[in-house]
């Protein structure tokens, strides 16, 4: 069996390289309506682009429907698709469905059969589900990070991301997200500290007690990893 890894964003083009090369597997671009490839034994597509409740690799949830529909038309044997990026899971606090939830709508319709996998709908530890995530990438150490918080702002989940590279250089000397968060955790540091306001107003990490009912890992997610865990963090869309 096979996989290809679709991007559609210039930004998004190395990282999707890799990841294809990774599994041994092409790495294709579909923007402006690019045709399917004819791939042999091609079962899984793996998407990777930006998003959001919105947009998924620059398409809307029908216009990422039909993508797959033509995929499908020429690789009769696909039957998984996994979508890779930030927000997908998740309402950014203003809009009534994420993207997975529309497409999801649309999929019982028109892909009946196919899996799709994206990564997880973030929960706080104390069990509410986020509403903003971002899915972070360092190429020089091919690690991802995946934080998310709860709330109608986003300016707590930067706030995760800027805890974990403050870990790495220029500021720190971990060697990328999976390094980092691993430190954080080997000092309990996400159980001593809760978010709190500097001067300014800007978002900083304040000490609090162990567990404290306010402190980041008990109001945030942050799953780590490197290229080659990535899929394997996807979570099946029910």
């Amino acid at each position: 069996m096979a996989i290809v890894v679709l991007w559609a964003e210039a930004d998004h083009q190395k990282r999707a390289e890799l990841l294809a090369k990774t599994y041994g597997a092409q790495a294709i671009n579909i923007a402006g309506g690019a045709a399917p490839a004819t791939v042999a034994d091609l079962d899984t597509l793996v998407f990777w682009g930006h998003g959001d409740a919105q947009h998924f690799c620059s398409l809307d949830d029908s216009g990422f429907l039909d993508v797959v529909s033509d995929w499908k038309k020429q690789n009769k044997k696909i039957s998984s698709v996994e979508m890779i990026s930030c927000n997908l899971r998740h309402r950014q606090g203003t809009y009534t469905d994420s993207y997975t939830m529309k497409v999801v709508a649309k999929l019982k319709k028109k892909h009946a059969g196919l899996t799709f996998k994206a990564l997880p709908v973030a929960t706080t530890r104390m069990g509410v589900t986020c509403e903003n995530s971002i899915l972070k990438w360092q190429p020089a150490s091919q690690t991802w990070a995946y934080c998310a918080t709860p709330g109608k702002e986003d300016k707590y989940m930067w706030a995760v991301c800027k805890m974990l590279e403050d870990q790495m250089p220029p500021r720190g000397d971990k060697d990328g997200y999976a390094r980092a968060h691993n430190a954080l955790a080997a000092t309990n540091f996400m159980d001593t500290h809760k978010f709190g306001k500097d001067q300014y107003g800007s978002v900083v990490m304040e000490d609090c007690s162990a567990r404290h009912m306010l402190c980041v890992s008990n109001n945030a997610y942050v799953g780590t990893g490197t290229v080659g865990t990535l899929r394997w963090s996807l979570a099946e869309i029910k």
